[in-house]
C-alpha cells in the first residue's frame, strides 16, 4: 500500500481520567433515578384531576418515554458537536424540573379546556416532558466521555446504560415506597430539581465548564426552598399527605348551605364528609342509603363495607343499629388513622366496627364469613370505581359473601344520559348477570339527567328480595349488551366520557 492508501483513523475520543469513571456512572444512575421520581411523583401530582387510573398513567408513561427518546436523539448530536456542555443540559433539566411545582394548577385548566384524555396528555407534556427530555440526553454525553476507542464503545455504552437503568429501578422503589409517603409532593419535586443542579456542578468539573458553579448552587437552594414553600397547606386544610395508595387531604370549609363541613379527599375525590358541629354525614348518599334499607335494617345482624375512608357510612349505620356487627375493608391504614383523629369515628367507641386493612378482592377471596348486607363504596378518583370491583368475577365473590337472604348495595357516580352513561349501562348488565333483582335509585330526582350524581344500587340474589323503595325514585337504566369481566373492564375509559360534555357537577 502506498502512502496515499493508508486508512484514515478517527480523532481520539476525549475521555475523562479513569478515577472519574465512577462519577460518570453516578451521574447516569442519578439521571435514571430522577426520571422515575418525576414520573411517579408526576402521576400523583395530576391524580386529584385525572385520578390514578389507566388514562393518566398511560399519558404520563407515554409522554415520559417519548421525551426520553427525543432527548437521547438530541443528546447524541449535541455531545458530538460539543456545542453545549452536559452541565448546561443538567442545569436546564433542573430549571424545568420546577415546572410541576409552579404549575400545579395547570392540569385543572387543561382538563377544562381540552377534556379528560387530551388534558392528561397535555399536562404530562407541559409539566414533565421538559426535564425528562434533558435527562434523556445524559447517557449519550456520558458514553462519549467514557469511550477510549471504537473497540470499546459497545462495552462503555452498555455500562453507562446499565447504570442509568439501575438508577431508574432504584428510583421506582425508593420513590414509591419511601419518598412519596415521607414528604409532600412539592418538597420531593423541589429536592429532585436541587439534586439536578448539583449534578450540573459535578458534570462541569468532570466534563467541562457550563454555567458558573455559584449560580448553580444558588439555584439548588432556591428550588429546594421553593418546594418547601409550595408545600404549605392552603386555608382550611387540616392535613395533607401522600400515602402508598393515594393523595389524602382533610379540609374544613363552609358548604353552600352555610354549614361547616369536615371533608376527606382521596386523589381529588371527596370520599367522606361530615358536619363539623355534630359529626353527621354531609354526603346525601349516606342518608338515602339508610332510607332505602330502613325496611330491612332491623333484620341485618352483620354488614360488610368495602371502602372505609373516614368511616362515615359505617358509623351512621352503627348509630341506627348499635348491635349490628360491621366489618370494614379499607386498604389504606392512614385514612383509618385520620378517621379517628378528625371525624366522628374518633369521637366515640365503636366496638362492633372492625376495620380490616386489606385489598377488597383479596379479602373476598380469603374470607369465609357471610354477611346480611354488603355495601360497595370504593372510588379511586373523583368518580371512578376501581374496575377490579365491578366485574362479574368481583360481584360473584361478593355474592358468595352474602347470607341466603342477604342484600348487596353500592354507591356509584354517574349521569343518566349523555356520553357518560356508558359505565352505568355496562355495570347494570353485569349486576343482572349475578343478582336476580337489581334496582338503581337516584339521590336527587330533581337533577337534570346529564348531571352526575350519586346513585344507590340495591340488589338481591333472589327475585323480590330487595326492600320496597318507599318514596325513592328508581332510575331508568337500559343495560348494555356486554358485561364487565376481569378480562374486559374499560371502566376508566367509560367514565372518562363524563367529561366530554363537562362534568355537570351540582
Amino acid at each position: 500500500m502506498g502512502p496515499d492508501s493508508s486508512p484514515v483513523l478517527p480523532d481520539p475520543v476525549p475521555t475523562v481520567p479513569r478515577r472519574s469513571r465512577l462519577g460518570l456512572f453516578g451521574l447516569a444512575f442519578l439521571s435514571g433515578f430522577a426520571v422515575l421520581t418525576i414520573e411517579i411523583a408526576g402521576a400523583r401530582l395530576i391524580a386529584p384531576v385525572f385520578g390514578l387510573s389507566a388514562v393518566p398513567w398511560t399519558a404520563v408513561i407515554g409522554v415520559i418515554l417519548a421525551a426520553l427518546a427525543v432527548g437521547s436523539h438530541l443528546g447524541g448530536r449535541m455531545a458530538d458537536s460539543g456545542a453545549l456542555p452536559l452541565s448546561t443540559v443538567l442545569g436546564v433539566a433542573a430549571l424545568t424540573g420546577v415546572l410541576p411545582v409552579l404549575g400545579a394548577d395547570f392540569p385543572w385548566m387543561a382538563r377544562d379546556v381540552l377534556g379528560f384524555i387530551p388534558g392528561a396528555i397535555a399536562s404530562a407534556v407541559v409539566l414533565f416532558a421538559p426535564p425528562v427530555l434533558c435527562l434523556g440526553a445524559v447517557v449519550p454525553y456520558l458514553v462519549q466521555a467514557d469511550t477510549e476507542s471504537l473497540g470499546t464503545v459497545g462495552r462503555r455504552a452498555g455500562d453507562v446504560s446499565a447504570a442509568a437503568t439501575a438508577g431508574s429501578i432504584a428510583g421506582t422503589f425508593a420513590t414509591g415506597f419511601v419518598l412519596l409517603p415521607a414528604m409532600p409532593l412539592p418538597v420531593l419535586l423541589g429536592a429532585t430539581a436541587a439534586v439536578l443542579f448539583l449534578m450540573a456542578v459535578y458534570a462541569g468539573r468532570v466534563l467541562g465548564p457550563g454555567p458558573g458553579e455559584g449560580r448553580l448552587m444558588v439555584g439548588a437552594l432556591l428550588v429546594a426552598g421553593l418546594g418547601f414553600a409550595a408545600a404549605r397547606p392552603g386555608a382550611g386544610t387540616l392535613y395533607a399527605q401522600q400515602t402508598l395508595y393515594s393523595a389524602v387531604q382533610v379540609t374544613e370549609r363552609e358548604w353552600a348551605d352555610g354549614r361547616l363541613v369536615r371533608e376527606m379527599f382521596q386523589n381529588g375525590g371527596s370520599s367522606s364528609a361530615e358536619y363539623a358541629d355534630n359529626g353527621e354525614p354531609a354526603h346525601e348518599y349516606v342518608t338515602v342509603s339508610q332510607e332505602l334499607l330502613e325496611p330491612v335494617i332491623d333484620e341485618v345482624g352483620s354488614m360488610l363495607v368495602l371502602g372505609g375512608a373516614a368511616l362515615s357510612l359505617p358509623v351512621a349505620f352503627q348509630h341506627r343499629r348499635p348491635e349490628m356487627r360491621i366489618t370494614v375493608v379499607e386498604i389504606d391504614p392512614v385514612v383509618t388513622e385520620l378517621a379517628g383523629r378528625y371525624f366522628a369515628y374518633g369521637q366515640d367507641d365503636y366496638p362492633n366496627i372492625d376495620v380490616v386493612h386489606e385489598d377488597a378482592r383479596v379479602f373476598l377471596r380469603e374470607s369465609a364469613e357471610t354477611f346480611d348486607l354488603l355495601y360497595l363504596d370504593v372510588f379511586d378518583h373523583l368518580l371512578t370505581v376501581p374496575w377490579t370491583l365491578v366485574t362479574v368475577d368481583a360481584l360473584e365473590d361478593m355474592s358468595a359473601r352474602l347470607a341466603p337472604d342477604g342484600l348487596f348495595a353500592a354507591n356509584v357516580l354517574s349521569p343518566l344520559a349523555g356520553p357518560g352513561v356508558g359505565f352505568l349501562e355496562h355495570f347494570k348488565a353485569t349486576l343482572e348477570q349475578v343478582f336476580a333483582e337489581v334496582r338503581i335509585y337516584l339521590t336527587d330526582p330533581s337533577e337534570d339527567p346529564v348531571v352526575t350524581q350519586n346513585l344507590i344500587v340495591v340488589a338481591s340474589p333472589s327475585p323480590g328480595g330487595a326492600p320496597p323503595a318507599g318514596g325513592a325514585r328508581e332510575a331508568d337504566v337500559t343495560p348494555a349488551e356486554k358485561v364487565l369481566t376481569d378480562a374486559w373492564a374499560p371502566v376508566e375509559y367509560l367514565q372518562a366520557k363524563v367529561f366530554l360534555r363537562g362534568l355537570g357537577w351540582r
